[in-house]
C-alpha cells in the first residue's frame, strides 16, 4: 500500500475507565484532536505544525489527508492493543471509505504503535509520533531507530536527518522519501566514472528538484552504497534538525522500505556534523566528497571516485617529494576537456599564485587556480 493523494483518516477518541493515573477527558476533546490533525500553529512562529500540514510539506504535495473523530469509546484496560476496537468499528470504518483508524488516548508518551491499519498514540505526544505510526500502516516502510540488537550498535543512526528514525517530525531522507514514492528515484543522481560535480537541491524543499540540480547522490550499484543529500532548516519541520549543510549516510539494506538485513542497521551516519563548504568526506573505499560551493537552496558537491579509472582528457596533480616513486594518488584537476586547449602549462604569477595556464583554439591565453582539489578549477581569466 502507498500514501500518494488523499487518504481518510478515522481518528477515535478512547479513555480508560479505571486509568493509572487516571485520565482527564478534556471538555471539547474532538476538536482537540482536529486542531492537531488539521490545524496547529506553532505558539512562537505561528507556522503550522498539525499531522496535514506535515505529510503535505514532506511528500511535496504528493500525500494528504482527510480526516473524521468518531464518537468517544472507552476500553477497561490499561494497555489498550492498537487494534482493539478492530472487531467492533474495522468494517463500519473500511465500509465508509477509511484507508487507516488511530486510537487517540490519553496517558503518557510512549504509547504510539501500529498495527497495519490501527495506529495508536496519545494527545500528550508530539506530531512526529502520529505520523510515524501512520506512514508505518499507509506505506509499509518501517523503523529506523536503533534496536537492541543490532549488531552495528556503534554506528550512528540518522536520527533527526529521518522521519523514521526519530519520530522527530522533520523531514524523512532521501532514501526514505524514494522508498515510499514520494521522491522519483530519477532525481537521484548515480555517480559513475572517476569526479563529476553535482547540484544537490535541499530534501526540504519541494521536490523535484529544478532544471540543472538533483534531490541526492547515490554512490555505488551494490549494498552497501553511499547517499549524499543537501539538508537545510528551510521550513518549520527541518527547523528541527541539529545543523545545516550536507550529509553522507551508507545504506546497508537492499530492502526499499527500510527493513533490516543480518541485523545490521539499515542506515548508518557517515557524518555526525553535516559537511559545510569547505569541508570533505573520504569513505574507507577512497570515495572522496567534497563540498565546493553554495547555491541558493543547496550545495554544490563534487565527487572523487579515487578507485575508478581516470577518463581521457583529465588532468591529474601529482605530489613529489623529489625522491624515486614518491608520486602515487594522484588528485583530478577539473572535470576533463583539458586536451581541447593547443598548449596547457603550469606558472606563478606576480603576485605569487600558483596557476595553470591555457592557450584555446582561439589563441587566447587563459589563466585557471587550483587549489588542488578536484574541480576547483573555473572562471579563467584571460591573459592579455
Amino acid at each position: 500500500m502507498t500514501w500518494i493523494g488523499r487518504k481518510k483518516i478515522a481518528f477515535v477518541p478512547l479513555s480508560r475507565p479505571n486509568a493509572h493515573p487516571p485520565d482527564f477527558i478534556p471538555p471539547d476533546w474532538e476538536n482537540d484532536i482536529l486542531r492537531r490533525v488539521l490545524y496547529d500553529p506553532d505558539s512562537t512562529t505561528g507556522k503550522d505544525k498539525s499531522l496535514r500540514a506535515f505529510i503535505h510539506t514532506v511528500s511535496s504535495g504528493v500525500a494528504d489527508l482527510d480526516a473524521i473523530v468518531t464518537e468517544r469509546h472507552s476500553v477497561d484496560l490499561q494497555d489498550v492493543p492498537a487494534n482493539i476496537l478492530e472487531s467492533e468499528l474495522g468494517a463500519r470504518l473500511r465500509t465508509e471509505g477509511c484507508d487507516a483508524a488511530a486510537i487517540v488516548m490519553l496517558g503518557g508518551p510512549g504509547a504510539g504503535t501500529n498495527s497495519g491499519f490501527w495506529s495508536r498514540f496519545v494527545m500528550l505526544e508530539p506530531v512526529g509520533i502520529w505520523a510515524m505510526e501512520l506512514m508505518h500502516g499507509l506505506t509499509g516502510f518501517t523503523d529506523i531507530y536503533p534496536f537492541g540488537d543490532d549488531v552495528d550498535q556503534n554506528d550512528p543512526v540518522m536520527g533527526l536527518y529521518d522521519e523514521m528514525s526519530s519520530a522527530g517530525a522533520t523531514h524523512p531522507s532521501a532514501y526514505t522519501k524514494a522508498g515510499i514514492q514520494w521522491l522519483d528515484r530519477a532525481t537521484i543522481a548515480e555517480h559513475a566514472g572517476r569526479a563529476s560535480i553535482y547540484a544537490l537541491h535541499a530534501i526540504s524543499l519541494t521536490q523535484p528538484p529544478p532544471t540543472g540540480r538533483v534531490a541526492a547522490l547515490k554512490i555505488g550499484t551494490d549494498v552497501p552504497y553511499l547517499m549524499v543529500e543537501a539538508r537545510l532548516m528551510a521550513d518549520q519541520f527541518d527547523a528541527g534538525i541539529p545543523k545545516e549543510g550536507v550529509i553522507v549516510y551508507e545504506v546497508q539494506t537492499p530492502d526499499p522500505l527500510g527493513h533490516r538485513v543480518n541485523h545490521l542497521r539499515p542506515l548508518i551516519l557517515k557524518t555526525p556534523q553535516p559537511l559545510s563548504v569547505g569541508q570533505a568526506f573520504v569513505s574507507d573505499n577512497g570515495i572522496g566528497i567534497s563540498i565546493t560551493g553554495s547555491i541558493p537552496g543547496g550545495f554544490l558537491v563534487v565527487v572523487d571516485d579515487r578507485t575508478a579509472p581516470f577518463e581521457t582528457g583529465q588532468l591529474l596533480s601529482y605530489g613529489d617529494a623529489g625522491t624515486p616513486g614518491n608520486v602515487s594518488d594522484p588528485v583530478t584537476v577539473g572535470f576533463g576537456g583539458w586536451q581541447d586547449f593547443k598548449f596547457l602549462f603550469s606558472g606563478t604569477n606576480l603576485g605569487g599564485e600558483n596557476r595553470i595556464y591555457a592557450v584555446d583554439q582561439d589563441g587566447q591565453l587563459l589563466s585557471y587556480g587550483d587549489a588542488g582539489t578536484s574541480g576547483n578549477v573555473s572562471d579563467p581569466m584571460v591573459v592579455g
